[in-house]
């Protein structure tokens, strides 16, 4: 820093020496509070590190290049290494921001001119030091930029960087050196690659440039070496793309890389402008409005120069720095409109510079109008003087009370943000692994890498394949995997260049749980499940194969219940007291104190700590999980216990608040029901989707949310899962037919009729404990038919519909799933028959019509076929598969005109459809037509599925026909 001030000796401690101590005693106090371990904020910046991340780094290449040292440390040190640089970058930081306010201009009104006659107008009062304290002070101690000045990250270089520009704007007003400012070109652009932020603020930037140089800006060999210099910044950007390319299972070529770097900025400068402009606005409010007013230079009058005008202009100035002072002090708290509380990120951090820059200047404003050499004249010097004296002594004041506010609030959260958390999770995810190599399977990235981080503090501890299951569709993930493990997880085939399908990613992790342990690190769902089962231990759950004969998971041993019972209460009694207290509120909490109502009125939240909240809400999902199988067990009081800790771990966790209250409910005797009265998604609170809302809280154990979450698996094929849900559904609610009904059907769809055969008998059998409906009857009666047909009991089946249409001859939707019966079942003419019966109730079904018309060409009637189709097609004419079937009866029925009009209308459609080829083609070669013959089946061959026997017979045609061809 720059020490040659052309003041007295005796005040150059503030400008050359004070920022040199601000920088050694803020790093002495980041080191003191330096977080221990990996925090929320610095376990990306660890995994990059130490390559934990799957690709290659692409963001950040400045912080990149100072952290290439510390690759050379011992896994197990990185975390405090990375921690240590944020405290260094922090350190000068706030040395800069020491220098910045103390050569800030004290001339911008002519009060100050009056008072303040040193060289440049530099503030030289005795108490000088002050503004310079209170800035660094609330900078310092402002909760987002004490978390991440004591945990690793790039967000501290970026502040570094962004000082560095404000000091050398400063600089340059001093001694009119044009080096500042080339430096500040050059370091600006190296932030615009750090942090897209800089890159919405770089007009500000080119207009403080014009600020200070007037227009000097406009010379052109200043244009050029700055745009020289910017460019050389801006060449960051090609370094990491650069560096991607010599990774080994890194795909993309440079320029795809770097496309894909300056994308994911514009994204995110899109994304934030376009949904949060108001919020952008309002959080750089309070950094850029102080920066405009210093940047004015206020003339001595303002036209009026009577001394009531001068009095009113200097109360009007005085009243605004006044509230600009209040309004930086006040942002350091984190009210409403600070960006913290608006969620916009760490990227604002440069942004705090700004806000302490103007308390520091607002603060030496009144200091300087007010203090020593302020001059009490006239008759009322007195009061005036006493004035000043409670002016002097209100700034002093609002000093102590901001940093001491800010100490208040913040240090219990920056204890508790000192890594012991997340290395206590980290712990119970490793505690239960076993000795030898095994899988470690999540599609939570950040368990993962917590977990290869713990591993790595432990001594010998095995080579685990820690497993993202997002990316095992992506081949190169593959790749790299098999390097990591050398060579254990096996290569994908070489014909799955894009993404590998589900069948192949199943039989892999099926390999894997034969050779090895498997473990997943949390509950999860998805196409895995449908072979292997979870056997909870803890927060972490072994991978076991579902017996042969065995559609649903085993019960769990005792001693595996006896172990997981005895972890939750070490949880309970252990972690849940350290964890209550660093939580987010559900709720603003009444204050109890003089402190907390002061806060209240200011519209200061009580702050929490992130790693607890991570902590809390990953040990709510678990516990939800085990308090579900508890219920299962029948074990209600203790499953009740469990969800309250769950609910206490984690307020916001919807499911375990569901399963708790319906916990309530089984203890008093109630009896449950399936009840879909809305959506069932309007319940989960701001979760979209299921996906998401079990995905973050665990299962439902509640008979609606399990018979919606049964429906939800079978739609998305997870048949053996979905059956689980619905079987509970089954169970908890006695009397409800409808979980019944899915059930029996997803029964038979998986091939387990006899299942689906007893779950239709129990509610046939009792048609008043269930309140059947008619519809209910029919649907029951159609499973059980359908049932019997699939365990080959025809007789037994044909007797059961036709004693049910010989009781209601009329009944039309009894005769429509009969029908259906039959025909899923192959029998043809029984369907023609119930069908037939349909048309004569109701002529004009259109259902009923395409599936008479459709057995009728399956049974080779097609006479019959013809007459009902025309009439569908009479009700539905844009019915192409209506049209289709029809063209096939008249061609089978050798109707050629009929037919070909019917293909000729479909081809106007369709012009690439193979079936329509055939047709015509058939029709051609029926009237020895060759031309259109050899089109229409050439036409055929490129679109048509090859290999198959009609493929096969057009191919011999067309050699049959060559020879012919003109």
């Amino acid at each position: 820093m720059t020490t040659d001030f052309e003041v007295p000796p005796e005040k150059r401690f503030v400008p050359a020496l004070l920022p040199w101590v601000v920088a050694a005693a803020g790093l002495v106090f980041y080191v003191i509070t330096l977080s221990h371990w990996i925090t929320s904020t610095s376990l990306l910046p660890v995994a990059r590190v130490a390559g934990y991340q799957w690709q290659p780094v692409l963001a950040n290449p400045a912080y990149f290049l100072f952290t290439l040292p510390l690759k050379a440390l011992p896994s197990a040190w990185l975390p405090l290494g990375l921690n240590l640089l944020s405290a260094v970058f922090a350190a000068g930081a706030l040395g800069l921001l020491a220098r910045a306010v103390a050569l800030l201009p004290h001339d911008r009104t002519h009060p100050q001119r009056e008072l303040e006659k040193s060289d440049y107008s530099l503030l030289t009062i005795r108490v000088a030091w002050l503004p310079v304290v209170f800035a660094v002070l609330i900078c310092a101690l402002q909760m987002a930029f004490w978390e991440r000045a004591t945990a690793g990250g790039p967000e501290m270089l970026c502040v570094l960087l962004f000082a560095y520009v404000v000091r050398c704007l400063l600089e340059y007003r001093r001694d009119a050196r044009e080096s500042w400012l080339l430096k500040a070109a050059f370091v600006y652009a190296l932030g615009m690659t750090e942090n897209w932020l800089l890159i919405l603020l770089l007009p500000g930037f080119l207009v403080s440039l014009v600020w200070v140089m007037g227009w000097g800006f406009f010379n052109a060999r200043f244009l050029t070496r700055a745009w020289l210099l910017g460019l050389a910044g801006l060449s960051f950007y090609f370094l990491l793309p650069a560096l991607a390319m010599f990774s080994p299972d890194y795909p993309l070529p440079f320029w795809s890389t770097l496309k894909l770097v300056l994308a994911e900025q514009k994204s995110m400068i899109v994304l934030h402008w376009r949904a949060a402009q108001e919020r952008l606005a309002l959080a750089a409010l309070p950094s850029l409005l102080p920066m405009v007013i210093i940047g004015l230079r206020f003339p001595s009058h303002f036209g009026d120069n009577s001394r009531l005008g001068a009095t009113l202009a200097k109360f009007c100035i005085h009243t605004l720095h006044a509230a600009l002072l209040v309004f930086c002090a006040w942002v350091t708290l984190d009210p409403p409109f600070s960006a913290s509380r608006l969620g916009l990120g760490p990227q604002f951090l440069p942004l705090q510079i700004l806000s302490a820059l103007g308390a520091g200047y607002f603060s030496g404003y009144f200091l300087l109008l007010f203090g020593e050499r302020a001059k009490a004249r006239g008759q009322y010097r007195d009061l005036i003087w006493r004035f000043d004296c409670m002016v002097v002594t209100a700034v002093w004041a609002l000093a102590i009370v901001t940093v001491a506010a800010l100490v208040y609030r913040n240090w219990p959260i920056n204890r508790a943000a000192k890594g012991h958390l997340l290395r206590d999770y980290a712990r119970l995810l490793t505690q239960k692994l076993p000795a030898k190599p095994a899988v470690l399977l999540s599609d939570d990235t950040r368990r993962l890498w917590l977990a290869q981080a713990a591993l790595a503090e432990q001594p010998g501890a095995p080579k685990h394949i820690a497993v993202d299951t997002r990316l095992l569709k992506v081949p190169s993930y593959h790749r790299t995997l098999h390097r990591q493990s050398d060579g254990s997880w096996p290569l994908p085939p070489t014909n799955h260049l894009a993404e590998m399908d589900d069948i192949l990613l199943i039989d892999i992790v099926l390999r894997q749980a034969a050779q090895r342990d498997v473990f997943y690190l949390h509950p999860s769902f998805g196409y895995y499940f449908e072979f292997l089962h979870l056997v909870p231990e803890g927060v972490v759950y072994r991978l076991a194969q579902y017996s042969t004969n065995d559609l649903f998971a085993p019960p769990l041993p005792a001693p595996v219940v006896e172990q997981n019972t005895q972890f939750w209460e070490r949880i309970a009694a252990e972690q849940l007291p350290k964890l209550l207290g660093q939580l987010p509120p559900r709720e603003d909490p009444k204050p109890t104190n003089w402190v907390q109502r002061a806060f209240a009125a200011a519209r200061v939240k009580p702050g929490y700590s992130l790693d607890a909240f991570t902590f809390a809400t990953s040990l709510s999902r678990a516990a939800n999980y085990w308090g579900v199988e508890l219920q299962r067990m029948n074990r209600l009081p203790e499953a009740g216990r469990i969800f309250a800790l769950a609910e206490q771990l984690n307020p916001g966790n919807v499911v375990a608040h569901v399963n708790r209250q319906f916990n309530e409910n089984l203890q008093a005797g109630s009896e449950a029901t399936v009840n879909i009265t809305q959506s069932i998604e309007d319940q989960f609170g701001g979760y979209r989707s299921w996906d998401q809302v079990i995905g973050e809280n665990g299962p439902f154990d509640e008979p609606t949310f399990c018979y919606e979450q049964g429906r939800v698996f079978a739609q998305s094929s997870l048949y053996r899962q979905a059956l689980a849900q619905l079987e509970r559904a089954r169970t908890l609610a006695p009397t409800d037919p409808s979980s019944r009904l899915w059930l029996g059907n997803l029964y038979l769809f998986a091939r387990f009729p006899g299942r689906a055969l007893a779950v239709a008998e129990e509610v046939r059998q009792q048609p008043q404990r269930f309140a059947l409906t008619q519809t209910n009857h029919v649907e029951f009666l159609t499973l059980e038919a359908s049932a019997r047909f699939a365990l080959n009991d025809a007789s037994a089946a044909e007797s059961l519909l036709q004693n049910a249409i010989s009781r209601e001859p009329t009944n039309y939707f009894l005769l429509a799933s009969g029908a259906q019966v039959y025909l899923r079942h192959g029998r043809l003419t029984n369907a023609l028959d119930w069908l037939n019966r349909q048309l004569r109730l109701r002529p004009g079904d259109t259902n009923a019509l395409m599936s008479k018309g459709y057995v009728c060409l399956q049974m080779g009637v097609y006479a019959e076929a013809i007459p009902a189709l025309t009439r569908l097609l009479s009700l539905q004419p844009a019915n192409q598969y209506a049209l289709l079937n029809r063209a096939i009866a008249h061609l089978q029925s050798d109707q050629l005109d009929a037919a070909q009009a019917d293909y000729q209308s479909l081809h106007q459609q369709l012009t690439n459809a193979w079936q329509v080829h055939f047709g015509l083609g058939e029709i051609a070669w029926r009237r020895k037509a060759t031309n259109d013959a050899l089109r229409y089946y050439t036409l055929y061959l490129s679109n048509a599925p090859s290999h198959t026997a009609e493929a096969k017979m057009v191919g011999e045609r067309l050699r049959q026909l060559q020879p012919a061809a003109p």
